[in-house]
């Protein structure tokens, strides 16, 4: 008796749990049986959907558009008689049909189970319209940027060699064509940088790795943001092995440059913009074992502190934290950029011994 008890309480205890769980999910959870038709419908596919609990005993199709309803049905009864599964245990993307006659798109996960009353299926489906927006229009910006801009820009740059090839110019009208032509062509590897990073974040870049001098791209972000470093007090030191680097210092890793000169450009800046006035950002380059692995490992450190409000989300996609200007994609794109060269970027921060940011590159780049 006791034991049927037990087992009665414990039955009553998993319901409560799925009911609570499948009431605060924002996704829809539905249920449906063989006869294609709903037993249950959460808050989640209330929200979704514009339908309450009138739904329930209806058929699945009344949430499908009505040109996939034929190939809904001849799916079911196909699986009903040879067990073929096309989407079932499957993740896939599909229109769904709102109360208010709107179509949307949704992601579904579909799954099935037999009991001795009969089979039934549970769905739980994922409003991803927003997320759908956001793409459509990622790839609008991707495909302005490389035809839009890049073809005017191939012009300029094309008529301003031409322009250079002329006999008759001044050498103010030449440094001033010099100046249009290297902008033109600046822009033109931003612009392809951008497509590089539009690409890591659809996961489709293909990396194809060369022998880069990285003193030489720290020398060269040193140099250029010179002016930053003045105007906030700041020194910047570059040391290899413990030592401080002499004009020929050299050290080799495998990546490609362009992508490497964003990622570093973007962490010294950030690290110049919060160190406190009069103090030194230092970048050390060093080499780590991990177990059979090794890697090359760059730190930057700065004398700063990085807010507590954005410490969990100091990678993610548009973090800024009282920056004036500060677009929130540094620390993103250089993550990225990492993490496509088989490495990553780990951060400390503390008042005690400020922030150091580090990126860890691996001495070989596995084929994929």
């Amino acid at each position: 008796m006791e034991e049927k008890e037990d087992l009665l309480s414990k039955l009553i205890e998993l319901e409560e749990r799925y009911r609570s769980v499948t009431e605060t999910s924002i996704d829809a959870i539905i249920t449906s049986n063989s006869s294609d038709l709903i037993l249950s419908w959460n808050k989640g596919a209330e929200l979704i959907f514009g339908y309450g609990q009138e739904i329930v005993g209806k058929s699945v199709t009344t949430i499908i558009p009505e040109r996939y309803r034929k190939a809904h049905m001849k799916g079911i009864k196909r699986f009903h008689r040879t067990g073929e599964r096309h989407i079932i245990d499957k993740k896939v993307e599909l229109e769904a049909l709102r109360k208010d006659g709107t179509e949307f798109p949704i992601e579904l996960s579909l799954s099935t189970w037999e009991t001795p009353s009969g089979r039934y299926y549970g769905a739980i489906i994922r409003d991803i319209s927003e997320r759908k927006r956001i793409e459509t229009l990622r790839e609008d910006v991707h495909r302005m940027m490389r035809h839009d801009l890049r073809s005017p820009l191939i012009g300029i740059t094309g008529l301003a060699g031409m322009l250079l090839k002329s006999h008759d110019l001044t050498a103010k009208q030449k440094k001033a064509i010099t100046l249009i032509q290297n902008l033109g062509f600046k822009t033109l590897g931003f612009i392809d940088l951008n497509r590089d990073l539009f690409q890591m974040e659809l996961g489709i870049y293909k990396l194809e790795p060369e022998r880069v001098n990285i003193i030489g791209i720290l020398k060269k972000i040193q140099e250029e943001l010179k002016s930053l470093s003045r105007e906030n007090g700041i020194k910047t030191t570059i040391y290899v092995s413990g030592k401080q680097i002499r004009k020929d210092s050299k050290y080799f890793v495998q990546g490609k440059g362009d992508l490497l000169e964003l990622m570093f450009a973007n962490l010294i800046k950030n690290a110049i913009e919060a160190s406190p006035r009069g103090s030194t950002v230092t970048l050390s380059v060093n080499t780590d074992q991990d177990n059979s692995k090794k890697w090359h490992v760059i730190d930057i450190h700065n004398f700063g502190v990085i807010p507590r409000d954005v410490r969990e989300r100091f990678f993610d996609l548009y973090t800024t934290s009282g920056k004036k200007g500060g677009t929130g994609l540094g620390a993103h794109s250089a993550l990225l950029i990492a993490r496509n060269h088989q490495g990553d970027i780990r951060f400390k921060t503390s008042r005690e011994k400020g922030t150091h940011v580090t990126v860890e590159l691996p001495e070989e780049i596995a084929e994929i």
